[in-house]
């Protein structure tokens, strides 16, 4: 498989070990990119960090508001996005800009998953733990 980057965007509420992991996953480099208020500040940091041509963005929560601004962002830079790994997400409208990737949403066991989702064909997932979680993204490779 071609070089890939996971970019995970940390906000408040990204659980504290969910970086570390990340940082443990062996089939691609994983970046930290602390969200902004501003969405093209996020991008800038993305496009500092990333030199990589594939990305698979991995975002928690109100992180996700940003996605269609990450990946206008990204297209104009040539860069691709493989898929989104969203952990109990916040989805903003989706525009012309997003989603062109495969999306999967991860709730935790027994949450209750909003019926929007698998309406806009989000692929769903539940998780038991952090650490499943972590394994489904490391999965994603296989």
């Amino acid at each position: 498989m071609n070089e890939v980057t996971l970019v995970h965007l940390v906000n408040d509420a990204t659980p504290p070990e969910l970086a570390d992991l990340l940082t443990n996953t062996r089939q691609a480099d994983c970046i930290e990119v602390h969200v902004d208020l501003d969405p093209a500040r996020t991008c800038q940091r993305i496009a500092e960090s990333t030199s990589s041509k594939n990305l698979i963005i991995i975002a928690t929560g109100d992180a996700c508001n940003q996605l269609p601004a990450i990946a206008l962002a990204q297209r104009a830079t040539g860069k691709a996005i493989l898929g989104y790994q969203l952990l109990q997400p916040t989805l903003p409208p989706f525009t012309d800009s997003w989603p062109q990737a495969p999306i999967t949403a991860f709730f935790p066991a027994g949450f209750s998953i909003p019926k929007e989702l698998a309406l806009r064909g989000i692929n769903i997932q539940e998780y038991a733990n952090l650490s499943e979680f972590a394994r489904f993204i490391e999965n994603y490779f296989l």
